[in-house]
């Protein structure tokens, strides 16, 4: 049987560089899932190595979803990331490789200006924004005491945005799972800051889809109406997120939190997707309910 050919430019927007690890890994993961290869990169054992017993092999069709997901990975990578895991037989080895590699990398170059998330064509535009750009270093770094002491100087920069990738502070620590920073941006900002979009996603919705139930909880605990904004790109709610990632604990949680009437029929396709999702991995707990 003949095989299509599979670009990298059908699969993620551009291949994986030092700057766009995270975008990268969105729409990679949720190609592997749409693919049904998702559990190749999650995968925790090997397959028995004996080629005489291949053809009654029961890891065998794991095999073959191992190889296309590395392949995957692979021609989704600039040259800097494949040379990592060129010789790399395991897609959750490359995968692991990748996001210890690339996932802190992009720091905020020094020469980007960063604008208010207020506005830059909005009202209030100061120019002086550019002095937040010491601020989300130190916010990338993963450094509290440096981000208080620039915080405390410039209190706006929590609603600052990066220009090239329209990020916030928020945005940014919650990426990089800087839980001790997202508790503490959380208390500086107002109940409304959390409903910023980067890239058509909140905050919480990058937290609830890399299943970090603490910072989950933490900005949920600040707002509740963050539970029921949608991303822009795949129109889904946190809540949806954290289950097509199968982050159950994640799930349980937003579950008891979310308003049920948020997953009735007439707010959008939220609660029918939780429901096939759910029943389709055997979770029935929650579509019990729905």
């Amino acid at each position: 049987m003949a095989t299509s050919a599979v670009s990298a430019g059908t699969i993620v927007v551009e291949v994986l560089n030092n700057r766009n690890y995270v975008d990268w890994s969105v729409y990679l993961r949720n190609y592997l899932l749409a693919q049904d290869l998702w559990d190749a990169v999650k995968a925790t054992d090997e397959a028995p190595e004996d080629e005489e017993k291949e053809a009654n092999d029961p890891f065998k069709a794991r095999r073959k979803k191992n190889a296309m997901a590395l392949h995957t990975i692979q021609i989704s990578c600039g040259p800097e990331a494949f040379a990592l895991i060129r010789d790399s037989n395991s897609a959750k080895f490359a995968w692991d490789a990748l996001a210890a590699n690339f996932k802190t990398q992009a720091l905020l170059p020094s020469d980007l200006p960063v604008e208010s998330a207020t506005s830059s064509n909005n009202p209030g535009y100061d120019e002086s924004v550019c002095e937040y750009q010491p601020f989300f270093n130190a916010v990338r770094s993963g450094d509290w005491n440096k981000t208080k002491e620039l915080l405390t100087l410039h209190p706006n920069a929590a609603r600052a945005k990066i220009p090239y990738s329209n990020k916030t502070a928020l945005y940014i620590a919650t990426e990089l799972e800087h839980d001790k920073i997202v508790e503490e941006l959380v208390q500086w900002m107002l109940e409304e800051d959390l409903e910023i979009k980067s890239s058509g996603w909140t905050a919480l919705a990058v937290a609830a889809d890399r299943g970090n139930i603490k910072i989950v909880q933490c900005m949920v605990s600040k707002s509740k109406k963050i539970l029921s904004i949608a991303t822009e790109n795949n129109n889904m709610t946190p809540i949806l997120l954290a289950c097509m990632s199968e982050h159950w604990d994640v799930v349980r949680y937003l579950y008891s939190v979310t308003p049920l009437e948020d997953l009735m029929p007439d707010k959008g396709p939220y609660g029918a997707g939780l429901v096939c999702h759910s029943i389709g991995v055997k979770k029935f707990g929650i579509s019990f309910y729905l």
